[in-house]
């Protein structure tokens, strides 16, 4: 039985994103949504586009938004397609560390930069605008999250128009009751399934490209006076039927945040690696090995990688490609052993068909620990046992895997990750001014920088 004092969801939410939209942003909150940020401009910036973005763009056609990888002029809703698609690619954008699958910052800026390009707004507005997508987002994927994944369909897809729109929404500054009919409209457009994974197929990119276009054009429906239906979640054709069954209604009906902990943007995780996040466990402890003892790769014998549910459907082997390599946890484990990292350095094709990756890959077995899965996703456990040769053994185990809320990522952490990846320029700003500007943002009445703007360089 609901305690809400509102009708149907859609109002509930409405109401969170209003709340948000409308207070000023405590400071643990806006150092971490400029974190964010400036992790999706180096997740997008990261990746190569290719000639299906190209004809993309073309498509959605010229406008005030600016494509990031060449500043040219595009149309708003084809830069938050764009973006989004990009921003993917590299499986170094940030995820939410309590849902499997939801890609935060993907569904998020991508529609609060394009809108951000197109007109003079306020930097205000496109955090705070940033911060609800993030509440909106986490609170939906937390209360579904086993049910979208029994059902087959990724956060990312599924959740991510909600998380676009909750942006959109606020940056119009829709009234709740526009706001309302805004997600109505939203969960029309929901979809994206897990059918890439045992392919590694890169149609997962659309997801979130998807997303960022379907709640960005369900903003403005609404704010035209477009109405969607208020219990397109619950009401007996809604959302939570067909995706879900199941819905814990406690993670949306929550008030809105007040302490910084509270805020759904505090539960990002952060990447260091070009692999999946279910990855990063077993990466941690590979990492580890070193500061225990030195190991001769050639003189392991076996390794068991043990962890939760979706972590140990990360199987595959061998890995014929990219896109199955990134969900490969014998070929991830084995490039962080040899090469202490998996960055896009390493994870290439010409690396994990070295011989010497090869080999340790083979020896890694993968099985799901009972324990491990009963607590995630409350903690992103894991444990590696390696047998030598020499028959001696060695076992490590991790509760607060890197760049999870236990072990977080810093701004410094990100900022070398962003000029690692991001080209020389970025909207005529050397890319090191770009950090800088990201970093001295405020929640205040000033304009958002225009550093990516048409006007720029």
């Amino acid at each position: 039985m609901s305690n809400s004092p509102f009708p149907t969801l859609c109002e509930q939410l409405a109401f969170v994103t209003a709340r948000i939209a409308h207070r000023t942003l405590p400071n643990v909150v806006l150092d971490e949504i400029k974190l964010c940020f400036l992790d999706f401009l180096a997740a997008t910036l990261a990746a190569s586009p290719g000639q299906f973005v190209t004809i993309a763009a073309e498509i959605f056609g010229s406008g005030p938004a600016r494509l990031l990888y060449k500043s040219e002029p595009i149309s708003t809703a084809g830069a938050a397609y764009i973006h989004g698609f990009l921003s993917t690619v590299e499986d170094i954008d940030d995820a939410h560390s309590l849902a499997s699958g939801m890609h935060l910052s993907a569904t998020v800026f991508p529609v609060a930069l394009a809108l951000a390009q197109s007109r003079e707004l306020p930097m205000s507005r496109v955090l705070r605008g940033a911060v609800a997508g993030y509440e909106i987002a986490g609170r939906l994927a937390r209360s579904m999250d086993s049910g979208l994944r029994k059902r087959g369909f990724h956060s990312t897809g599924a959740i991510g128009p909600f998380a676009a729109c909750a942006t959109a929404g606020a940056i119009f500054d829709l009234t709740p009751k526009q706001q309302a009919n805004a997600y109505g409209i939203a969960a029309s457009g929901a979809g994206g399934l897990f059918a890439f994974l045992p392919s590694g197929a890169s149609s997962r990119h659309s997801h979130a490209a998807n997303a960022c276009v379907t709640g960005l054009m369900a903003a403005v429906a609404a704010k035209c006076g477009v109405t969607g239906p208020l219990t397109a979640f619950e009401g007996p054709d809604g959302f939570i039927g067909p995706y879900s069954e199941d819905c814990d209604r406690s993670f949306i009906e929550r008030p809105p945040p007040r302490d910084p902990v509270d805020f759904e943007v505090m539960n990002a995780y952060h990447k260091r690696f070009s692999a999946c996040g279910h990855a990063i466990p077993a990466i941690t402890l590979a990492l580890q090995i070193p500061e225990t003892t030195q190991i001769d790769p050639e003189l392991i014998e076996s390794v068991r990688i043990y962890g939760y549910k979706a972590s140990a459907a990360l199987t595959q082997f061998p890995a014929h490609s990219l896109g199955v390599a990134k969900f490969s946890l014998p070929v991830i484990f084995a490039l962080a052993v040899i090469f202490g990292d998996v960055s896009a350095a390493e994870m290439q094709m010409c690396m994990i068909e070295r011989p010497d990756v090869q080999a340790l890959a083979a020896k890694v077995q993968v099985f799901e620990d009972q324990d491990c899965s009963s607590r995630f996703p409350a903690a992103r456990c894991g444990r590696v046992e390696i047998a030598l040769k020499d028959g001696k053994n060695l076992s490590l185990a991790t509760d607060s895997p890197i760049g999870m809320p236990g072990n977080r990522l810093r701004f410094e952490d990100i900022s070398r990750k962003f000029l690692e990846v991001a080209p020389a320029k970025v909207g005529g700003q050397n890319r090191s001014d770009v950090v800088d500007t990201v970093r001295k943002l405020k929640d205040g009445p000033a304009v958002f920088p225009r550093f990516m703007s048409r006007s720029a360089g």
